[in-house]
């Protein structure tokens, strides 16, 4: 049934974007900050927030020193585990925590930070997707570098519709 899915959303972003076009570029903007990677179009990233059931992309930690502060990112694992810090005084509306399991790691949590929106850039346009749920990885995603980022097929899909996903 998840083959089946996974399948015909595939087929319906196709004429977004196309197999050689498995990277793609995206801006992520939180407040007045914005930054850009590069993420790979994940047919397997069916995370979604738990609350909200919004999907949920993976961005190395990395790369959003520039729009999110030291304190907050150095500090993901103590934010989970409970820590109080000053920063979530201004952030904490925005986090969200997200259970996962993947290959090698079940019931692992990630925390993850709603934005503004993002803006996917495609070799026609740019789709503007309100308030995604970035997920903050750890961990580096691929040891090549070639991406930094992780956006699944349910982000794109959400991208061709009238009706975005409401977030609070």
């Amino acid at each position: 049934m998840g083959f089946i899915v996974i399948t015909n959303a595939f087929k319906m972003i196709k004429g977004k974007i196309t197999r050689k076009e498995l990277f793609c570029k995206i801006e992520i903007r939180i407040g007045n900050k914005k930054t850009n990677v590069t993420a790979m179009v994940d047919t397997g990233n069916l995370l979604r927030e738990p609350i909200t059931k919004a999907p949920v992309m993976i961005v190395e930690k990395q790369s959003l020193f520039e729009i999110l502060p030291r304190e907050l990112l150095d500090n993901t694992t103590g934010i989970l585990q409970g820590r109080e810090l000053p920063i979530l005084k201004e952030y904490g509306v925005k986090l969200r925590v997200i259970p996962f399991s993947s290959l090698g790691k079940q019931n692992g949590m990630l925390l993850g930070i709603r934005t503004d929106e993002i803006i996917i850039f495609t070799e026609e346009e740019e789709i503007q997707v309100p308030n995604v749920i970035v997920g903050i990885s750890n961990e580096a995603l691929t040891k090549n570098g070639l991406y930094t980022s992780l956006i699944g097929l349910e982000i794109l899909e959400r991208s061709q519709s009238d009706e975005p996903v409401k977030l609070t």
